[in-house]
């Protein structure tokens, strides 16, 4: 009998450590996605650390109230076995809250590659954690002044200073952002945002530190968690709209680099359009009230018997090759005395060519009139 007792005595004492054992563990892991969130990091900006360390409470929190109805689009488990063959990721908690000043409701989710043991003494390992949060809101503005109250950052900027942008959908933006710890993807539809974070020290699940392809250019695939759970929750939210989804979501995101300078490129070539036209403009409109063909035509005679013809030829928006212009010379009986051919050559759209020459006669001269002919 004494043994017994020694005996489960002994084993109550080893339940307990292995309770305390275990209960370390999640905690331990716990602070590794902590840690995780703080070194990352893109460029100057901590974009997804600030959109981790604001909500990253939630994973302590105790579930005490129901969850939102928004719970029926996040991934169930069983999609997540689907999105990724060679990882088993499990929710470790999940939370729903209302605010009613910003008119939002939101669900956020905490999901742990369970394959993995957190290991803080031998290789110092932190467990992969994926971040999910899906906002539901019924004022575009106030959504906006909510995401900068709660995130400390502006969504507008997100969307300007993103990797890759898409729109895989009308009133659909996406954007995706990466750092050497992680990655983040946002969809934002008419009354939804979606965002999914993914903190992995250690890569393994996708290398984002080191470039895949050229230079500094990371691309992505079917194997980038963050863009594969936001397409999963997007499909569910836009049913009626699935058609539209026929492409993958990493398919669909694209350089927002390469996106603004097309841009610039296009706006640079639509200035110059717009500004040939409104020259053209300008130009029609100074010519609108100008008489076409010769005019300003003069004919005098000086003391010496010498006459000068001059005048100018205002061409109208056709060009010519050249111009034929016949003189007469005309006596006081109004009578031909003389007549003489001039020519005036190229001639472009809506130019003013001038012309002047002498002639001397000996009959008696009173006028001159010029005409063009063909």
């Amino acid at each position: 009998m004494k043994k017994i007792l020694i005996f489960t005595i002994f084993l109550t004492f080893i339940a307990f450590s292995t309770y305390q054992i275990t209960f370390a563990e999640i905690e331990d892991g716990e602070q590794a996605a902590k840690d995780a969130a703080n070194s990352l990091k893109r460029g100057e900006e901590n974009t997804i650390e600030s959109e981790y360390n604001t909500n990253n409470d939630f994973e302590k929190k105790e579930i005490k109230k129901k969850l939102s109805k928004l719970k029926k689009f996040l991934p169930t488990e069983e999609e997540l076995d689907k999105i990724t063959l060679r990882t088993v990721w499990r929710y470790v908690d999940k939370q729903s809250d209302k605010n009613e000043e910003f008119e939002i409701e939101r669900i956020q989710a905490l999901i742990r590659d369970i394959g993995r043991v957190y290991d803080p003494v031998v290789n110092k390992y932190k467990v992969a954690t994926i971040q999910i949060e899906i906002i539901k809101f019924n004022d575009d503005e106030k959504v906006k002044d909510f995401w900068m109250i709660d995130k400390k950052s502006d969504l507008g900027n997100l969307y300007d200073n993103a990797y890759l942008i898409g729109t895989p959908s009308d009133g659909t933006e996406c954007i995706f952002n990466y750092s050497n710890v992680g990655a983040m993807t946002i969809c934002k539809t008419d009354e939804f945002i979606i965002q999914s974070i993914i903190f992995d020290k250690y890569q393994e699940h996708y290398t984002y530190s080191k470039p895949q392809t050229g230079i500094k250019k990371l691309t992505i695939n079917q194997d980038e968690m963050t863009t594969q759970v936001v397409e999963n929750i997007l499909k569910k939210i836009k049913k009626s709209e699935i058609i539209e989804f026929k492409n993958e979501l990493y398919k669909i995101l694209e350089s927002n680099i390469e996106i603004k300078q097309k841009q610039q490129l296009d706006a640079i070539k639509q200035n110059e359009k717009n500004n040939e036209v409104n020259k053209k403009n300008k130009l029609l409109d100074v010519e609108k009230d100008k008489k076409y063909g010769i005019q300003n035509f003069s004919c005098l005679k000086d003391e010496f018997g010498l006459i000068t013809i001059s005048g100018q030829y205002n061409n109208d928006q056709i060009k010519k090759d050249k111009v034929n212009m016949e003189i007469l010379f005309l006596d006081y009986d109004e009578k031909v005395i003389f007549k003489n051919t001039a020519q005036l050559l190229e001639i472009d759209e809506f130019e003013t060519k001038r012309f002047l020459g002498n002639l001397k006669i000996d009959e008696r001269f009173s006028t001159c009139t010029i005409k063009t002919r063909n």
